[in-house]
């Protein structure tokens, strides 16, 4: 199964925090890093964007901006899918729920299971699932990209594929 980790893009300072929206630079970071990663996907061993995907959203404004560009290339490339947003992917939610939801998709048949959030809970969970250990990785920049290669989930259990 490949997860995949997506941080928002820049987002403006407001309140409240939920409401923040992506400002003019992280929309750019945002666009920037699907075009990327698209063409990453075109030259590599791995597939087009295909039905197994799942997409969970944390209900943040900024997440749900960049999720929806997100939505627009695998539109681009003719897949449909509906984003879902769970609050588990909140930025101090517990990873322990994260790695329910993730195992909950793979025992479903998912594929690719993105994960669009915040920080800290998507470094921690990188660093986790990376390498078992908290801190181990370095943070995910704003619009970063991290693909995911796991068998089973649990501590150390993912190869980190893509990072970008």
């Amino acid at each position: 199964m490949l997860v995949v980790l997506v941080r928002h893009g820049d987002a403006a300072f407001s309140m409240p925090d939920a409401k923040r929206e992506l400002s003019a630079r992280g929309r750019e970071e945002v666009q920037s890093a699907v075009a990327t990663h698209a063409a990453f996907r075109r030259k590599g061993a791995a597939s087009a964007y295909e039905a197994g995907v799942r997409v969970v959203v944390s209900p943040l404004l900024r997440a749900q901006q960049t999720a929806a560009m997100l939505a627009n290339e695998f539109n681009a490339n003719g897949s449909r899918f509906a984003l879902i947003t769970d609050d588990r992917l909140e930025p101090d939610r517990d990873p322990a729920a994260v790695f329910a939801l993730v195992d909950q998709a793979q025992m479903q048949g998912i594929t690719e299971l993105w994960l669009v959030g915040h920080n800290p809970l998507l470094s921690t969970l990188l660093s986790l699932l990376a390498d078992g250990e908290l801190n181990s990785q370095p943070q995910l920049a704003t619009a970063e990209i991290v693909e995911l290669e796991i068998d089973w989930v649990g501590l150390g259990c993912a190869t980190v594929g893509y990072r970008a």
